[in-house]
């Protein structure tokens, strides 16, 4: 920057007016100076800017006083103390600069790019007027701001500017400030319930201290791309009435858009991000775009400050987002949490853990539609918690040719348009529809136990249910995720899925009874009765398949008629009268209850067990065509 230079008013780009101000700028090289930049930004100066001659752009404001530069131009402590503060003068220039009726005359003198702005108070004050001309503070240098109640009228553009505040805040015990009061941390730079009615652009913005936009409202496409947050930034409660675009933005530490607000697409797209991202109860009828984000890592031109490795993670619980929640190609090691929440459609392809073991929580969310993917390569994993989910069409997919079946938690999930039959990374048909089969070392998943309540500033649901501790699967939780699961795939059409799984629900009754059989403490009636449900149901099982599997009762009609065969031909009348083969026609006679006549020795103990034999057949041939007839409408 190149301060004490005489513009030239003879060129050809010449204004129509020029200032006494000093100040210039040279056209900076963003490449340069912006190393993080993959291309010139869109909001730049460059040589199409009013005001830009000779590959500077040149004040065009009257010299303050006696001296070299404007008063927005001249560094804080150069004022004396009477003279009318920056903010105010500011305002009074950008009123006067609307009353131009020259469009350009207008725009140039909305110009106060480079500015040092220190305050920037602006508290409870109306900025601007109907003029849909921009306020120019690109490059600004700007220290403390209270703009709390402040009503930005027009369109006003910080990109490229930089807020610092000031002396940096003590750092707090941990790397979250996520106190609903936010007592925790003091925010220099103050947006309270500020209200942009127009486009306004932070594109290029470091903020080097906590910044606060809480309840602020943005009525119109509103930009941080490419902007740095070196400390805690919140906009807890803001309403975005149009997009808003983080993208290729670095947070150092948490960012907060708790409670927020949006009627189109919040965009994080290639954001690094070293604390948490919380959208927690965020209400957006748009798409939420994660897609590329870093979680991980720290970005390659990060300060010493930036910890290694990131705490990076994200939280949504009872988020409502009606579009897309998509976080393809996110690259995170932690943790992604999604409870209570309501997802449109939920996009994680190809996600980026670094070999090590990423957790997402769905527990009690509502996903309508989505496809979670497992890393391309085989190191590392993704482990989904479907506890108490709802979920819809999606689908569970990896990109190698092994199911994922035992890294995804189905416990008391239910279902809304789940198709069982998809041939996705799940295969439960391979998994013989063992939907329970999730085997992951609890130590790997986080633990909620310690960590309280919402108003302790860490949680928003009620009763988190730890995935450590709290989500294991018991006899009861055993029988209602295969209740709900059978229930899914009758509403969705899918009958061979529900018979399945209505196998694995009455197994999941069976074990129930044998604990119940084996444990003391339900008595000795108890543990009697228990016995006997257990051998019934044992009984069903072995035989029918509970219903669902027709070939077993052809094998217990077999069996039955082999049994039966040897006893009789072991009887000792009928050994010297019956060959082998003859003692297995009669028992078969006796099975269908069809016998053309008893045997001439046969005593009373062989005809009743004839006739039971005959009742046990009729019993089996009942069987199998309920169970064929099942099996069939299945």
């Amino acid at each position: 920057m190149t301060r004490g230079t005489v513009p030239d008013t003879t060129g050809p780009n010449a204004d129509r007016r020029e200032g006494t101000c000093s100040y210039v700028l040279p056209v900076p090289d963003y490449r340069e100076s912006f190393p993080r930049l993959d291309e010139t930004p869109n909001w730049g100066i460059d040589a199409s800017t009013p005001g830009v001659r000779d590959g500077a752009w040149r004040c065009p404001h009257d010299a303050e006083g006696d001296a070299d530069y404007c008063a927005f131009h001249r560094d804080p402590g150069e004022r004396g103390p009477d003279a009318e503060p920056v903010s105010t003068l500011l305002i009074r220039r950008i009123e006067a600069a609307n009353e131009a009726t020259d469009p350009e005359q207008r725009r140039r003198r909305l110009q106060f790019v480079g500015a040092k702005l220190d305050p920037l108070d602006f508290e409870s004050q109306v900025v601007g007027g109907e003029s849909r001309s921009t306020i120019d503070l690109r490059h600004a240098s700007i220290g403390a701001v209270s703009c709390r109640r402040t009503e930005f009228r027009q369109p006003i553009d910080f990109s490229g500017a930089v807020f610092d505040s000031g002396a940096a805040p003590p750092e707090s015990p941990g790397r979250e400030v996520l106190d609903p009061a936010l007592e925790q941390i003091p925010f220099g730079i103050d947006f309270t319930h500020a209200d942009f009615a127009d486009i306004v652009r932070f594109d290029g913005t470091t903020f080097r201290r906590p910044a606060l936009f809480r309840d602020a409202e943005f009525d119109h496409p509103t930009s941080f791309g490419d902007a740095r947050f070196c400390d805690h930034v919140s906009f807890l409660t803001a309403d975005f009435r149009d997009i808003v675009m983080f993208d290729d933005a670095r947070f150092r530490r948490d960012v907060r858009l708790q409670a927020c607000e949006c009627v189109d697409l919040i965009d994080f797209k290639r954001s690094y991000i070293g604390g948490r991202l919380s959208l927690d109860r965020l209400v957006c009828r748009g798409d939420v775009e994660l897609d590329d984000a870093n979680l991980a890592d720290s970005p390659p031109d990060a300060d010493g400050r930036w910890l290694e490795p990131t705490a990076g993670r994200v939280t949504a619980d009872m988020a409502v987002i009606t579009g897309r929640l998509s976080c393809n190609d996110i690259a995170f090691g932690r943790e992604i949490r999604v409870r209570e929440g309501e997802i449109g459609r939920l996009r994680l392809q190809n996600p980026d853990t670094d070999g090590s073991v990423a957790y997402v929580d769905l527990a009690r969310s509502t996903v309508e539609t989505g496809t979670l993917d497992q890393p391309p390569s085989d190191e590392g994993s993704v482990i989904y918690d479907a506890h108490r989910t709802t979920l819809g069409n999606v689908r569970f997919e990896s990109g190698s040719d092994t199911t994922v079946i035992d890294q995804v938690r189905f416990h008391r999930t239910e279902y809304d348009g789940f198709d069982f039959t998809d041939d996705d990374a799940l295969d439960l048909d391979g998994a013989n529809h063992r939907i329970h089969r999730f085997s992951v070392d609890p130590m790997s998943l986080p633990c909620y136990c310690g960590d309280g309540s919402e108003h302790d500033g860490r949680f928003i649901v009620d009763d988190p249910a730890c995935p450590r501790h709290g989500r294991e699967f018991d006899h009861d939780s055993l029988q209602a995720t295969y209740a709900y699961a059978k229930s899914g795939a009758d509403d969705a059409g899918d009958n061979a899925s529900a018979g399945s799984l209505f196998y694995r629900e009455m197994c999941a009754h069976r074990y129930e009874h044998r604990h119940e059989a084996l444990t003391r403490g339900a008595g000795p009636i108890g543990r009697i009765a228990a016995a006997t449900r257990w051998g019934r149901s044992a009984l069903l099982a072995t035989t029918t398949g509970y219903g669902e599997r027709p070939y077993l009762v052809v094998l217990s009609s077999f069996a039955v008629v082999a049994a039966f065969g040897a006893t009789y031909w072991a009887a000792d009348p009928l050994q010297t009268e019956y060959t082998v083969t003859e003692a297995f026609v009669f028992s078969l006679q006796s099975f269908v209850a069809f016998v053309l006549g008893a045997p001439d020795s046969a005593t009373l103990f062989v005809e009743a067990l004839s006739a039971i034999q005959g009742f046990i057949g009729a019993f089996l041939i009942a069987l199998f065509v309920f169970a064929f007839t099942r099996r069939i409408h299945r």
